[in-house]
């Protein structure tokens, strides 16, 4: 490990900031300048960037569904929900086959070459990946078509489950490739227009045409396939030339994404034995109280997927274009995510059990205790995703593999032990700890492959502070589940302030317009 970098997050004299975490400088003659030294694209302005559209393209996609759900529930029933959840889960699982991890090796060996070599990377990713995705497309259809009874009115939705893998595996393949850009503005656009035609054709479809599951994955095809028009495909010409890799250099991409894909599994076991086992020992109630719960406590999650989103792409240039500084600029900002998901877990745990007495029947209200954790959960998987910044830049990913799977062991073992005795509360306290094992133990093995000086005893301090305030805002301050939210609300928005002195004091001051002194870190 390069144990000589300081162990704070104070940057050295020859490691230049940022641009935008260093003030222009004006000269004598008043013109504003800014270091000739300092790196052409900054880390933290593109991360600012791509979360923030990130986060706001979520929301709003979210809003759209919320809006049409009481028109489309109305008009198809649930059947045809089901229906698509089904289909939607097996092109998944098929898409992610397919890939093999193909895209976050993309991701990576973009920045590492010279040259023609990104452009050479680029071409053999985009054929493995559309040679293997109309595999696996094929597959998909065959298998649904053979899994489905022969009696059944849904066997002919073959043709759907092929279409929507292979647009799934386009679409991922079409947005890693605006993410290696920093088009996330694109990204947004892609996103909000195919979500929104989606859902407009799924409601026109239902209404004029056929109200079944025809309509939704009609509508939903249709949203795909207007988002990857938006995103952009490489050419023909380019996609049809070899990509003149030698074997070492093919062998390392395939190596990077296979290993990236085991995690997909894992992910899969540990978020489902959970229910497998409240099913078996608590029964259909105990699960619909705690899936509804889940649904809250998760919300963080949008806030993990923005930020994987830009972090990925961005680190790795970082890391090929800042030489002997890129560590230390990597973990500056890998402190301040790490403190964006410490507010977020204080804002679910806060609201979220007042959420669940506000929208649920009484019968759910139980639900709102197990929110903390579940939002606990969530929390580590996101320092989990940072922890992997070490091991995807030094293209190691065999240790995320071992840690993922050693959780999934764990999640299994423990939730049969403890579920028939804890009910729900064991479940979701499993459930945290789960991650946090992987995220301590990733934390750990990145650590000893890439040292990043991160500034532990901040995060301690901001983690100490945000989980004492949790546990006073977690319980309801009312009756009245609008005027608890509204009693806990500056209380919740003083703390975040803390933790954002405690973590990156020089934003908050800008935030604040007090000068920004030289030594500031």
């Amino acid at each position: 490990m390069n144990r000589d970098l300081p162990e704070d997050s104070a940057p050295r004299s020859d490691c230049p900031r940022s641009p935008d975490l260093e003030m222009p400088r004006a000269t004598a003659a008043g013109q504003v300048t800014v270091r000739e030294d300092a790196p052409i694209r900054s880390l933290t302005r593109a991360m600012v960037k791509g979360v923030g559209v990130m986060v706001t393209t979520g929301v709003i996609a979210r809003l759209f569904s919320l809006l049409s759900a009481p028109i489309l529930t109305r008009l198809v029933g649930p059947s045809p929900y089901g229906i698509l959840a089904l289909i939607g889960t097996v092109s998944s699982l098929a898409a992610s086959v397919a890939l093999v991890g193909i895209d976050l090796a993309y991701a990576r060996y973009f920045f590492a070459g010279r040259g023609d070599q990104p452009s050479a990377v680029e071409s053999f990713c985009w054929r493995f990946a559309l040679g293997l995705g109309l595999l696996f497309a094929v597959a998909a259809g065959i298998g649904w078509w053979r899994l489905i009874p022969s009696a059944s009115a849904h066997r002919d939705l073959a043709l759907m489950a092929s279409l929507t893998t292979l647009v799934a595996v386009t679409s991922v393949m079409a947005t890693t490739r605006q993410r290696i850009r920093g088009a996330y503005a694109r990204i947004a656009m892609a996103t909000l227009a195919g979500t929104g035609v989606g859902i407009l054709v799924s409601l026109l479809l239902a209404r004029f045409w056929r109200p079944d599951s025809w309509a939704m994955l009609s509508g939903t095809l249709a949203g795909s396939i207007l988002s990857l028009g938006i995103l952009g495909l490489p050419r023909v010409k380019f996609l049809l030339q070899k990509s003149n890799l030698d074997s070492g250099q093919r062998r390392g991409l395939l190596g990077l994404g296979m290993a990236s894909m085991a995690t997909t599994p894992m992910f899969w076991v540990i978020s489902s034995a959970d229910r497998w086992f409240l099913g078996l020992w608590v029964g259909a109630g105990g699960v619909g109280v705690y899936a509804f719960a889940a649904s809250l406590g998760l919300s963080g999650m949008m806030i993990n997927s923005a930020i994987t989103t830009a972090w990925f792409p961005e680190v790795s240039r970082e890391f090929e274009h800042s030489g002997e500084c890129a560590p230390l600029n990597i973990a500056r900002l890998w402190a301040r995510l790490a403190g964006l998901h410490l507010v977020t877990w204080l804002a679910v745990t806060a609201a979220g059990g007042d959420v669940v007495r506000w929208l649920a029947d009484s019968r759910f209200h139980g639900g709102a205790n197990l929110i903390p954790w579940i939002a606990g959960g969530v929390f580590f998987s996101g320092i989990a995703d940072l922890a992997n910044t070490g091991l995807f830049l030094k293209k190691d990913l065999k240790p995320t593999a071992l840690w993922w799977a050693a959780g999934a062991t764990f999640n299994v073992a423990a939730n049969a032990l403890v579920i028939r005795s804890f009910g729900s509360m064991g479940a979701v306290i499993v459930n945290c700890l789960t991650f946090a094992i992987i995220a301590g133990g990733m934390v750990w093995s990145a650590q000893s492959r890439l040292y990043l000086p991160l500034p532990w005893g901040r995060l301690g301090v901001a983690a100490l502070a945000a989980l004492v305030a949790g546990s006073f805002l977690a319980p309801p301050w009312s009756e009245s589940a609008w005027r608890s939210l509204l009693l806990k609300f500056p209380v919740g928005a003083l703390t975040g302030g803390l933790l954002g002195w405690v973590l990156a004091p020089d934003w908050m001051r800008r935030i604040f317009l007090i000068q920004r002194s030289p030594s500031s870190v």
